[in-house]
């Protein structure tokens, strides 16, 4: 081939084509790198150019538009077409390496990806570059041009989804959004899982619920997003209270459009599938992610009549862990399905309504029927709940009875006349009726007639019932009264309550309160039943005091009351005066003080005759607590329980509290003495002189008690129970290591904790209110104490001997709650944290605090205690201990199946019968009579348990308690103190003691000696308080807070004996002197008392002489001082100044001083100062 040249003027245009290439900027194409192009069809031209390479070679430049076909993703096809300087015989072969050979681009390219990258991975032929060239920019242009392929975009969103839509595929299409009248409630709470679209309440619309999209973009850009920023507030007033209320994020969807929707970040368990329809249309399947789980214990109530409609449902035991319902249906075994809608059909969780045609208003708003007709004469087999929690299915077999529109009424009538008129239409002819009116005999309906037994007929308000004995049909009711002129009550003003008029029988009373309408107070009236209902009368006939009306009584506020029963043709009035009420403490039986509080079997005071694993009679209600053992019982009970001895001849004594632990103080004041014999195993109690052989004791319920009474009942309140009023003493307990006696004074108020209301009930009985927390502690000069249950060493134990199947220990600081604790309380929670049950318990039975081993709390299987159905014990406890004086003390524990006591074959009883041995081989005479009693008592107890084993009603548990409880007796036992002497260590009170063969010697004070030195004595034991001079045989010695120091030198003052010397701590009477004290100064000591009665010069040998004046150093003096033994002396800052030899001025004249002397023997002249003055016989002449 003859190769063409390229000309000056090409090239230059070549070069020019070349630079504009390079300087133009790159376009922003849609598609680039691995972006993949939509479907279609993309064309672009390119030139292509000759270099001064191709000098030699023989072709023509041309154009050549390169079209890139696009389908599914993928290259389909890429077609080059040349023109425009395209010369077949000189291009032709270029062309065709370029394009279609195997190499060239169409040939690699096709099948593969529509993108940027794939053309960009074509290289350019060898021996075709410049074609190759051109043909790759040209793809390129044209596939950077195209727009990028939408990728579908898989998504999970909460979306609302109208009725229709979201029960379509549960069987129903037909259920309509939701028309509201009231337009609070469709915003509110109760709408909850649902959403409505217009914000003024009128609707509820559908419901909002998970949805997987299998392309995002069917909702992009038609359909509200609610993101994250999303915010709706929405204001309602319901009851008059007005709130808003701040919907953000996916929340925002309750007040928004259909198909409004939030996208989820994570799948949910649970979700319907969107379909969209050819039309645009959008379809939901079943729920998919989560099979629906079937509950077969939740049980259904279904009622014929409801203010929601014709028919309602309420279901018992749905899952707790639900907290919004989305949609519920209903099936039938028909093969129907019926969804229902928030509020109009479903609200509360558990509660279904739906309307029939015949109850076609609810609150104001229509009701939706239509959908529900033909479930009249169907079954419910299945009730399906969507819910935040999963899919449930309740089985069901509930038949829908058919209704009809009819007429049934019942004329009123007197009570007397036997009869009244009935009119009854349009009930079907199949309708096979039946007629029951409950509270009436013998009824009867023919030819519009009712007939009764009047004989037996009360006034009040009946209901007729007629009922299909085909069950096809409803049963209708109608309502009416039967009615009397006759005044059955009467009010009693002891007890302010309603009873038996004179004639009338209790009966009559209790039917009367019954039909109680309205009760009128100074002019206002209370509705005695239904919504915004007050009780004002009691079911007993009681005026209830506590009621709105009498609120803010005072005493001495009269109000007039009215009384309105149905059935009943005259009102009854009366006038209620407030009463006064007195406080005070009061012993209360175990039965009547739980009576009103929230325990099981409350007020029972019913027994049982057998036995617990500790061989007691125990397992009862609230009956009284029996032992005849004289041990710990009489003791620890007397704190805060009311209990009472008996004798064998039948006579009681009733023990308030325990001077020691045989001696009682008893209720009347005397003294009771408590005596045992170990080796024949009698007690005697001697009172007054008089002894008599012990039988047993009893615990009747709790001593002190706070209570208001009123004041006009108070006498007889104190003829029946033991009163202790504001002011008397309260005293209780016996004084046992970490237990100790006390005494207080009464002070109850309205503000006492554990404050119970009296009643006087119209049988002339009493009963006690529920117990009040209060802010007072209810003792004079005391606040309410709290217990540091923190620090009171809580513990839940493993086994227990007396007969209980759970125990809670308090072994630290337990000291004054447990001389305190009056009941105590448990509370049981088990795996929740709502109480299941709560428990009342008696001291002795179940609670018990021991003088060295705690607080000791126990629960027993009992008539008082019975564990809910299907519950083990196990799980969260709460105790409530009620304590004089204290808050109440709440302890929390949890509880394991280890913990719960199963009682044990007795399997060894050799630790015990050691015990036992070891316990006999003690001598009484050795140890103190407190810890001996206490180890007989315990002795007794494990002699009796050792001695149950053959009859097999005692346990290895208890077998092991009383071994841990004698031992620890044993352990305890005092050593008899037979010394005389002052003790060498502090006693158990910390006092220090001096005895007399081996007792506190009460008579001895003075000065006392042991291991640690000298004390002084006063009464039997040291007084540290004391300070001053005692003598004894060796002398008289000074005292510094109880004893002798031995270090004390110098002056000491006793207000009985004056000032005295005393050296080393001993009063020196040898001593005559100036002394010198720190503390006082310089005196003058004559036979080691100090001198106030002396004035005049006194001679220390170490000292020198000094002018004493009232027995002390006079060192203000300077002057002459005149000395009946030593004569005149010059005295200077109150000592004989012997160096000073001059004059000195005295009694008005001046005197010659020589050597600190008058010198009497001088007579001549002395100059002073520089004048000489005339001296005779030692004194100056003027």
């Amino acid at each position: 081939m003859k190769r063409k040249k390229i000309s000056a003027k090409v090239w230059a245009s070549i070069m020019a084509a070349a630079m504009v290439m390079s300087t133009c900027p790159t376009a922003a194409f849609a598609v680039t790198a691995d972006k993949v192009a939509a479907d279609g069809t993309y064309t672009a031209t390119r030139h292509v150019y000759r270099t001064i390479e191709d000098t030699d070679d023989e072709w023509n430049e041309y154009d050549v538009d390169v079209t890139v076909s696009v389908k599914d993703g993928k290259i389909s096809d890429i077609t080059a077409t040349p023109k425009n300087g395209y010369v077949e015989a000189d291009n032709s072969s270029y062309f065709s390496k370029a394009y279609s050979k195997k190499n060239g681009i169409k040939t690699l390219l096709t099948g593969k990806d529509a993108t940027e990258d794939t053309i960009n991975g074509w290289s350019t032929v060898s021996g075709a570059t410049r074609t190759s060239k051109a043909i790759k920019e040209a793809a390129l242009e044209a596939i950077q041009g195209a727009p990028e392929a939408s990728t579908a975009q898989e998504a999970y969103v909460l979306m609302n989804i109208p009725y229709a839509d979201f029960y379509a595929a549960e069987g129903d299409a037909d259920v309509d959004a939701v028309s509201s009248a009231t337009k609070m409630k469709t915003r509110a709470s109760l709408a909850a899982g649902s959403y409505h679209v217009n914000s003024d309440g009128t609707d509820i619309s559908g419901i909002t619920f998970p949805v997987k999209v299998s392309d995002l973009a069917a909702l992009t850009g038609k359909y509200t997003q609610i993101t994250d920023e999303s915010k709706v507030d929405i204001t309602t007033s319901i009851k008059g209270k007005e709130s808003t209320t701040t919907y953000s994020g996916k929340d925002a969807l309750f007040e928004s459009g259909n198909y409004s929707y939030y996208v989820l970040s994570e799948a949910p368990s649970y979700y319907k599938e969107l379909t969209v329809n050819e039309d645009g249309s959008f379809s939901f399947g079943t729920v998919k992610g989560t099979e629906a789980t079937t509950l077969t214990d939740v049980t259904g109530s279904f009622s014929t009549s409801s203010k929601y409609g014709d028919y309602q449902l309420n279901l018992d035991g749905l899952p707790d862990t639900i907290n919004t319902v989305y949609g519920v249906t209903i099936s039938t075994k028909e093969g129907d399905s019926y969804g229902l809608r928030h509020v109009e059909n479903i609200w509360k969780k558990t509660k279904l309504a739906w309307s029939t045609g015949f109850v076609t208003e609810a609150h104001g708003s229509k009701l939706s029927y239509a959908d529900y007709v033909s479930m009249m004469g169907q079954t419910i087999n299945k009730v399906t709940y969507y819910t935040d929690a999963g899919v449930y299915e309740i089985p069901m077999n509930q038949y829908v009875p058919v209704k009809f529109t009819n007429t049934i009424a019942v004329e009123n009538a007197s009570a007397d006349a036997g009869k009244t008129t009935v009119t009854i239409t349009g009930f079907p002819k199949d309708y096979d009726a039946q007629y029951t009116v409950e509270g009436l005999k013998n009824v009867e309906v023919k030819n519009g007639t009712l007939t009764f037994d009047k004989d037996s007929a009360a006034p009040g308000q009946y209901t007729l019932r007629v009922a299909d004995k085909n069950a096809k049909y409803v049963e209708l009711s109608a309502s009416f009264e039967l009615t009397t002129g006759k005044t059955v009550v009467a009010y009693d003003n002891a007890s302010d309550s309603l009873v038996a008029a004179e004639g009338a029988s209790a009966d009559e009373v209790t039917s009367y309160i019954k039909n109680i309408k309205t009760v009128t107070v100074n002019g206002k009236a209370y509705n005695a039943s239904g919504k915004g209902s007050v009780k004002i009368v009691n079911e007993d006939g009681t005026l209830n005091e506590e009621a709105a009306p009498f609120k803010d009584a005072k005493a001495g506020d009269e109000f007039e009351i009215s009384v309105k029963a149905t059935g009943y043709a005259n009102d009854f009035s009366f006038t209620y005066v407030a009463p006064e009420y007195t406080y005070v403490y009061a012993s209360v039986p175990y039965a009547e003080y739980y009576a009103n509080e929230d325990v099981q079997n409350a007020g029972s005071a019913a027994s049982s005759d057998v036995m617990d694993t500790n061989g007691e009679y125990d397992k009862g209600a609230f009956d009284t607590v029996t032992r005849a053992t004289a041990n710990h019982g009489l003791h620890r009970g007397s704190f805060q329980q009311d209990v009472v001895i008996y004798d064998t001849d039948g006579n009681t004594y009733e023990p308030i509290s325990w001077t020691d632990g045989n001696t009682a103080i008893l209720s009347n004041g005397k003294t009771l003495v408590k005596a045992s014999d170990r080796a024949t195993g009698i007690t005697t109690l001697t009172v007054d002189g008089k002894t008599s052989t012990y039988d047993h004791y009893v615990i009747k319920g709790i001593k002190y008690v706070p209570v208001k009474v009123k004041s006009k009942n108070l006498e007889a309140f104190k003829a029946a129970y033991s009163v202790t009023e504001n002011g008397e003493t309260l005293s209780g307990g016996y004084s046992e290591n970490n237990l100790k006696s006390y005494t207080a004074v009464a002070d109850v108020n309205k503000n006492t904790n554990g404050l119970k209301k009296v009643s006087l009930n119209a049988d002339g009985t009493f009963s006690f209110s529920a117990a009040q927390t209060g802010t007072a502690s209810g003792l004079k000069d005391t606040e309410l104490k709290t217990a540091d249950v923190a620090n009171m060493g809580v513990e839940v134990v493993d086994s227990s001997k007396f007969g209980d199947f759970l125990r809670v220990d308090l072994k630290k600081n337990y000291g004054d709650l447990g001389s305190a604790m009056q009941s105590v309380e448990w509370t049981y929670y088990g795996s929740g944290d709502t109480a299941l049950a709560t428990y009342g318990t008696k001291f002795a039975a179940d609670n018990w605090m021991h003088k060295s081993m705690g607080i000791q709390l126990g629960l027993t299987d009992s008539l008082r205690c019975q564990l809910p159905q299907g519950t083990d014990g196990t799980g969260k406890w709460v105790l409530t201990i009620h304590a004089l004086g204290y808050t109440d003390t709440k302890v929390e524990v949890n509880v394991t199946a280890d913990d719960i006591h199963i009682a044990t074959p007795v399997s060894d009883t050799s630790k015990l019968e050691a015990a036992i041995k070891a316990a006999e081989a003690l001598n009484k005479e050795d140890y103190t009579e407190a810890s001996w009693s206490n180890l007989e008592a315990e002795l007794a107890e494990a002699k009796k348990d050792l001695a149950t084993v053959p009859t097999g009603k005692t346990s290895q548990e208890s077998i092991d308690e009383s071994t841990a409880h004698l031992n620890a007796a044993i352990a305890e036992l005092e050593k008899v103190n037979k010394f005389t002497g002052l003790a060498n260590e502090a006693a158990a009170d910390g006092n220090w003691y001096y005895y007399t063969d081996g007792d506190v010697d009460e008579e001895m004070t003075g000065l006392a000696a042991n291991a640690n030195g000298w004390f002084y004595v006063k009464d039997g034991k040291v007084d540290f308080s004391y300070t001053g001079l005692v003598q004894n045989e060796s002398g008289w010695w000074y005292v510094q807070n109880g004893a002798i120091s031995f270090a004390a030198t110098g002056l000491v003052y006793d207000s009985n004996y004056g000032w005295w010397y005393v050296n080393g701590s001993a009063i020196d009477f040898g001593y005559t002197g100036l002394v010198y004290d720190s503390n006082y100064g310089w005196w003058y000591v004559t036979g080691g008392a100090v001198n106030f009665g002396y004035t005049g010069l006194v001679y220390d040998s170490t000292y020198g002489w000094w002018y004493v004046t009232g027995g002390a150093v006079n060192f203000g003096y300077t002057g002459l001082v005149y000395d009946s033994i030593y004569g005149w002396w010059y005295v200077e800052g109150g000592a004989v100044n012997f160096g000073y030899n001059s004059l000195v001025p005295y009694g008005g004249s001046w005197w010659k001083v020589t050597g600190g002397m008058v010198d009497f023997g001088f007579t001549g002249i002395v100059n002073y100062y520089g004048t000489n003055y005339r001296v005779v016989n030692g004194q100056v002449q003027f």
